[in-house]
């Protein structure tokens, strides 16, 4: 048997002779406990807002169509930008974008819409019948935007 101490053999029941300490003998030697179990362990949770592992990396470019889609519809837009905001930004800033530029063009096309309405109705209400001719109309209410 080996002393437990210092490495050196020694006799079991007897002291080392290097060392000094008291070397058990098998009957004398205290049993090894079982190792406590241990409490199981809590799944991994990837972090918010972090690809898990191993996962390819998300494209973060801006996207053509998607700016297309979000000049054209800006419902849609703003949609897009909320849900893409946290994962992918500059994707999302783009689309934003997209969203406000579309959005400027519809106010600015509904006003032109609305003041040629007005326009027309003026000129119908004031020159009387146009024989229901749309160049007639459209005439008008050119003449009364810019002539007035």
């Amino acid at each position: 048997m080996f002393c437990p101490n210092c490495g050196v053999q020694a006799e079991a029941g007897s002291t080392c002779p290097n060392c000094g300490i008291y070397i058990p003998a098998q009957a004398d030697a205290p049993q090894a406990a079982a190792p406590p179990p241990y409490p199981p362990q809590q799944p991994y949770q990837q972090p918010y807002g972090q690809p898990a592992y191993g996962a390819p990396p998300v494209e973060d470019t801006p996207n053509g169509g998607l700016n297309f889609l979000g000049c054209c519809i800006p419902m849609a837009g703003l949609i897009m930008y909320l849900v893409m905001k946290d994962q992918t930004p500059n994707k999302a800033k783009a689309i934003g974008k997209w969203t406000l530029i579309g959005l400027g063009i519809n106010v600015l096309l509904g006003i032109l819409y609305s003041i040629l309405i007005a326009a027309g109705a003026f000129a119908g209400f004031m020159g009387g019948a146009f024989d229901n001719d749309i160049s007639d109309i459209l005439n008008a209410c050119v003449t009364s935007l810019f002539l007035s």
